[in-house]
């Protein structure tokens, strides 16, 4: 998932990144859960219906897409699916995505129990989210480390959100150092960025719970990465044979 852009100027800040395997490209706000939709024009059927918990609260509320709801259903556009969530769902913000042609439903919280998770409701298809729910392994904010089960843990992953198209989103920190002669190119920026986003995480605590101690009895952080994230905007040269125009996809 090559990353385009990081941006700390306002805490907690966000990402802009690609799929590594699709031309998705997504706005990924830190510290809070979120889930995406395709982009439009969305088809969907009348009195369909869409289950989103929270926050991981236990009952889900159920959208429902009932008759009037949309001037017309077979291409309901970006803007009227964004008002439609946003008059319909508590504790959770809909907002435009990918060049304003897809929606993101964002928790209002932020935190390690911000998320949102899509669990229920034949809309899902329509609107392409995915049909097991929690399975996503990165369902709240994106966070360092991961518990991979089986008593394997993967300090070096950065999860994020699944994207769309199915692909698990997730960067991996290094502990080398590359030749500077490879300075502004992609492979050389995009490692020293994802380090030093790492840093930041670590920083703020966003971290797998089943792996802090580790994390946080380093005794460094990895020695290759740009400058401090925080107040900053960074943007990473795209690779030469990048699919990240953000144009495409579902």
């Amino acid at each position: 998932m090559p990353i385009k852009t990081i941006d700390v100027t306002v805490a907690p800040g966000f990402i802009i990144h690609t799929c590594a395997c699709c031309p998705c490209e997504h706005k990924v706000k830190l510290d809070r859960g979120g889930a995406d939709t395709r982009r439009q024009p969305f088809n969907i059927p009348i009195d369909a219906t869409l289950d989103v918990k929270v926050d991981g609260q236990p009952v889900p509320q159920t959208v429902i897409f009932a008759a009037g709801s949309f001037p017309n259903f077979a291409a309901v556009t970006a803007v009227q699916l964004r008002d439609k969530f946003n008059t319909s769902l508590v504790g959770a913000t809909a907002v435009l995505n990918r060049g304003d042609e897809a929606v993101t439903i964002e928790s209002d919280s932020t935190g390690p129990d911000s998320t949102i998770e899509i669990v229920g409701g034949n809309a899902r298809t329509a609107l392409k989210f995915h049909t097991d729910g929690i399975a996503d392994p990165c369902a709240g904010r994106p966070h360092l480390g991961r518990d991979l089960g089986g008593g394997r843990k993967a300090t070096d992953l950065i999860c994020f959100r699944r994207c769309v198209c199915g692909a698990q989103e997730q960067l991996v920190r290094s502990w080398d150092v590359c030749d500077p002669k490879y300075a502004g190119t992609h492979h050389y920026e995009h490692r020293r960025a994802v380090n030093a986003l790492a840093v930041y995480f670590k920083a703020q605590g966003w971290i797998d719970p089943a792996v802090a101690a580790e994390i946080n009895a380093e005794a460094s952080d990895p020695p290759d990465r740009a400058a401090d994230v925080v107040g900053t905007v960074l943007h990473v040269p795209p690779p030469r044979d990048s699919l990240a125009s953000g144009e495409g996809g579902a």
